[in-house]
C-alpha cells in the first residue's frame, strides 16, 4: 500500500506524554520587582529531590531567589508577603 509523504509523517509519529506542570515557579527579586526566572519539578526518577530550570538571569541580580508554588491561573503570588 502506498502512502504519500504527509501520511506517512503523521502515522509514524509516537504520542508525546503530556509534560507534567512546575509545582514551583522560580522568582528573583530585581530592583523593585519581582521576575520570574524559572521552573521546579520532582525527580522524574521518583528520588527524593527537585529539577530546577533557570530560562533566564536578570541583569543586576544577586543570585537569590525563591520557589513559590503556581496559582490556579497560571500566576505566581508576591513573594514580598514572605519578607
Amino acid at each position: 500500500m502506498r502512502m504519500s509523504i504527509s501520511e506517512r509523517g503523521t502515522s509514524r509519529r509516537p504520542q508525546r506524554a503530556e509534560r507534567p506542570k512546575p509545582i514551583f515557579i522560580a522568582r528573583a527579586k530585581v530592583g523593585n520587582g519581582w521576575v520570574t526566572i524559572g521552573a521546579c519539578w520532582n525527580l522524574r526518577s521518583g528520588e527524593e529531590g527537585f529539577s530546577i530550570k533557570l530560562n533566564t538571569l536578570p541583569l543586576g541580580w544577586d543570585g537569590r531567589f525563591v520557589l513559590l508554588p503556581p496559582l490556579e491561573n497560571g500566576e505566581v503570588q508576591d513573594p514580598r508577603a514572605e519578607e
